[in-house]
């Protein structure tokens, strides 16, 4: 490229309380609440770094089930917004630099065993993302693995409880090989007037859970649940309910290898009444597998002809269509299926139903068994 017309690259903003992560260290942790700028700063960061020298990074999370749930997408944002797309080349499963060699490689921890991570100890600097849900089994097995001369790991998260392994190694306890930054929103001068309103409607609505969110702090147990105050109950159900059926299939029926209970399969059927209300008709569980939570879903399905059912878009959605599909044929109970695609955390993900629920909209029946719903 003629050096003249290459296209000059914006400078780099970001928090100040970030500069340290410039200096070498071992680890570097970021944690905090929404809005601090910690993602967008190591984009920025690693982009730049990798401009001007030959890197291997690799972005790894726990669970990644498709490059849409990687940090692939913040990546690209910034190669456009500093203007390096004239050096970055983004293909399918990675990013490289036109003319010095340096790669972004995207991967999910959950996949991976001690034998085919160790393709991974020539990485110069590892972006774990959502740090917090990374399990104490993966960073045992990847930290000895990153063991290049001069070789970084970075974390980014938001911290959930104060058992998760990188909180308690961190953030927790003193480690002397590591930078770490608590930064929040107010340490971010470009934090928009449309995140300051969100975080000023959560701040009303539910304070555990704005302080989590937004401030960074551990889960307390009252954040961990809705509010039973703002419930409502009812004996009977309203006449002309449109009837819906959504489903969270568990990933495996099976202990893991940190000991923790397998995952539950879910599935609700709600109704909507004229006026906006929200009532919960039925709720199915279980630590089962597949066979036996897609026998539920019919079971489920038959017995209150739902207008339309929705699933999580992504790999078990794909995985199970095949075998639901077969089952409706076989049992003739047919029902438009939905897919709704899953972003944010799950505590951002329960906004919208917990802004329900605060407004006195969602009503539970009478009965012992939904109010199990009050305590996950």
């Amino acid at each position: 490229m003629n050096a003249v017309t290459a296209p000059v690259p914006r400078l780099m903003e970001f928090p100040a309380c970030l500069l340290p992560i410039l200096h070498p260290k071992r680890f570097k942790i970021m944690h905090g609440g929404r809005g601090g700028g910690k993602s967008h700063t190591v984009a920025e960061v690693l982009l730049m770094m990798g401009g001007s020298l030959k890197l291997r990074v690799l972005c790894v999370r726990e669970v990644q089930k498709s490059l849409k749930e990687s940090s692939m997408q913040v990546l690209r944002d910034y190669i456009d917004k500093l203007g390096l797309g004239e050096y970055y080349e983004v293909l399918k499963t990675e990013i490289r630099h036109r003319f010095n060699g340096t790669t972004f490689g995207f991967s999910g921890l959950q996949d991976h065993t001690a034998d085919s991570i160790k393709s991974w100890e020539g990485a110069d600097i590892v972006w774990v993302e959502e740090a917090h849900s990374v399990t104490a089994h993966s960073w045992q097995i990847l930290i000895p693995t990153i063991r290049k001369a001069g070789s970084e790991i970075w974390a980014t998260f938001n911290a959930n409880l104060e058992t998760d392994y990188v909180y308690q190694r961190f953030v927790k306890n003193t480690d002397p090989d590591a930078w770490v930054c608590h930064v929040n929103w107010r340490d971010n001068p470009w934090f928009s007037r449309e995140m300051d309103t969100e975080r000023r409607k959560l701040q009303a609505l539910n304070d555990d859970l704005y302080q989590h969110i937004w401030e960074g702090k551990c889960r307390s147990a009252a954040g961990l649940m809705f509010k039973r105050k703002w419930f409502k109950f009812y004996d009977r159900l309203p006449p002309r309910l449109r009837l819906y059926l959504s489903s969270d299939y568990a990933v495996t029926d099976e202990q893991d290898v940190d000991g923790r209970e397998p995952d539950w399969s879910e599935h609700g059927v709600f109704g909507l009444d004229e006026s906006g209300g929200t009532y919960i008709v039925d709720w199915w569980s279980g630590q089962v597998d597949v066979d036996v939570s897609l026998g539920a879903f019919f079971m489920l399905a038959k017995k209150h002809k739902p207008t339309l059912a929705f699933d999580e878009a992504g790999v078990i959605h794909r995985a199970l269509s095949p075998a639901r599909n077969r089952k409706m044929r076989e049992t003739q109970t047919f029902i438009g299926i939905e897919t709704l695609p899953s972003a944010g955390s799950k505590a951002e993900r329960a906004l919208g139903f917990a802004a329900r629920c605060a407004a006195g909209s969602v009503y539970l029946p009478h009965t012992d068994r939904p109010t199990r719903l009050l305590d996950q």
